[in-house]
């Protein structure tokens, strides 16, 4: 039987069960999130109910309800496209994404092609909150692909270190929006992979985010002791302490 939900309406419904609430207990855990008071929890239910059935939401609950999933409001609701990726980059790099491609193609890699393709990796990255998931998935994949191709070229012990940490990035962006798409143990190779290239190139921000990521799916999934067994790296200057804080303190008020 073919289900034509939409696939925000079918990414709630597996978010909850994945969690082992009823929905019930979703509705108690919205109504956390909530800054005023919501209607009575029978209600509630009935709303939740039609949400998980493709009656949208409107844009008061649409928040809460990627808040209760541990997501950004756009990565549940894809919002129409505002921007214009290939325009940014020329912008900024002054090359079109054509000949981004056309110079990978060549046998080495030069400096203008690595900030061309550092300028690529932070715009998909920045369209995470903005971009639907499903064209985030294939244009970041496209660019990982391409990227790790580059090992195979002539590079500089620099430029290797380069690809590998613009390798790492990528993959770890890939990883969340797997995540987001209910394609759990692909997120976690694709977050094992960035975590081997954050070792390989030495890139402790990569690694940090890698082992939060880790943390972030057990967390979502009630593995509240998965969070607190996670071996973060020993960097307490790191920009991920308050976020992977965060994760511990609340899997260590779940766990018992």
């Amino acid at each position: 039987m073919t289900d034509d939900r939409p696939a925000w309406a079918r990414r709630i419904a597996a978010e909850r069960t994945a969690r082992d609430w009823s929905q019930r207990d979703a509705v108690r855990a919205l109504r956390a999130h909530a800054p005023t008071e919501l209607p009575a929890e029978e209600s509630m239910v009935r709303q939740w109910k039609r949400w998980e059935s493709g009656q949208a939401p409107n844009d008061f609950y649409q928040p809460l309800i990627a808040a209760v999933f541990g997501t950004v409001t756009r990565a549940l609701f894809p919002a129409p496209a505002r921007r214009d990726g290939d325009k940014e980059i020329l912008a900024a790099s002054g090359m079109e994404t054509l000949e981004i491609v056309s110079r990978l193609n060549r046998s080495d890699v030069d400096a203008a092609t690595l900030d061309a393709l550092r300028i690529t990796t932070d715009r998909l990255c920045s369209e995470y909150p903005f971009m639907a998931s499903e064209q985030l998935l294939i244009e970041g994949r496209q660019w990982l692909r391409r990227v790790v191709e580059l090992h195979s070229k002539s590079l500089t012990l620099a430029q290797h270190r380069e690809v590998l940490a613009l390798s790492g990035w990528l993959a770890l962006l890939v990883g969340c929006v797997e995540y987001d798409t209910g394609n759990r143990h692909a997120a976690e190779s694709t977050r094992r992979a960035a975590l081997s290239l954050a070792t390989e190139a030495e890139h402790g921000e990569i690694a940090g985010w890698a082992h939060e990521m880790r943390a972030w799916f057990a967390l979502t999934t009630g593995d509240y002791r998965g969070v607190i067994a996670v071996k973060f790296p020993r960097d307490p200057g790191h920009v991920i302490v308050m976020p992977r804080g965060c994760a511990a303190a609340a899997a260590w008020s779940r766990s018992g």
